[in-house]
């Protein structure tokens, strides 16, 4: 039988993608025309303005306010976070599969938003040493669970058998119930698809490698940490992985930053809202 990696080099093996990922790909932000080109690809979209809007609203991103227009959800996000966020809706929203109990579009949504915004939040408090493009790392949180989305769509029944692998044996690594499944993981396969789709080096070593320690590479690290608060995988049940004080001291953090995350995400949580659902 073809395996994912065979699968996944051939050029019909997903929809296409479609022309507004196109355009958000390549587009740039650094002029007046770039900025306005994007609301209006935004505006263009029915499904990408009302998951923004949605967005917006978050707890994560508190205004205060009731946000109900792109321009307005802009303001909050940022254009950046717009753009991240518009250009990962365009590339996997054509991407269809077959839900189950512990394994929804909300949930790997839900899972993928919260990853995102606690990387964010995290970055703001780095030292300076060790700063990084919050941008980046929020599209790379955004992404980096997207494997499984491409596992579910190529081989949906091999994914079944998964899935039911990890409901009767919850104590199970997630990881290596995928090798045994698949031979692959869910992040191998994201970073192949990251680079069919020519995404930033930067982006597709967090896809790679957020399951693997990695001190020297500080976005692999705070993906690793922000997982010991929502959970290692979008899998609804999946191990939670503790955060090492090593992983947070090597990248000048204290447990009190980690702890405002995880009250920041609670939050989020108990609003039962899905930015992407």
């Amino acid at each position: 039988m073809e395996d994912l990696r065979a699968k996944i080099g051939k050029a019909d093996v997903l929809p296409t993608i479609s022309t507004i990922a196109r355009q958000l790909l390549s587009l740039q932000l650094d002029t007046e025309k770039g900025e306005q080109e994007l609301l209006d690809l935004v505006k263009s979209d029915p499904v990408i303005s009302a998951r923004l809007i949605g967005m917006a609203n978050s707890p994560v991103f508190v205004v205060g306010r009731r946000i109900s227009t792109v321009n307005d959800a802009a303001l909050v996000l940022g254009l950046s976070i717009v753009k991240s966020v518009a250009t990962v809706i365009a590339l996997t929203e054509p991407i269809k599969i077959r839900e189950s109990k512990i394994f929804t579009l909300s949930d790997l949504w839900l899972h993928s938003f919260s990853v995102a915004a606690g990387m964010r939040l995290l970055a703001s408090r780095l030292p300076g040493r060790h700063k990084q493009d919050e941008n980046m790392l929020f599209l790379a949180g955004l992404l980096h669970d997207m494997g499984y989305l491409v596992m579910a769509h190529l081989d949906p029944a091999k994914f079944d058998a998964f899935i039911s692998h990890v409901e009767a044996h919850p104590e199970a690594s997630t990881i290596d119930l995928e090798i045994s499944q698949f031979g692959i993981t869910h992040a191998e396969i994201g970073g192949m698809m990251a680079r069919k789709w020519n995404l930033p080096d930067d982006v597709i070593r967090v896809i790679e490698g957020h399951h693997r320690p990695a001190l020297d590479n500080i976005p692999i690290t705070l993906v690793r940490i922000i997982e010991s608060i929502t959970g290692e995988s979008a899998i609804r049940g999946a191990a939670c992985p503790e955060a090492s004080s090593e992983e947070l001291e090597q990248i000048g953090l204290a447990h009190d930053d980690l702890e405002n995350a995880r009250e920041t995400l609670e939050m989020q949580w108990a609003t039962s809202f899905t930015p992407m659902s």
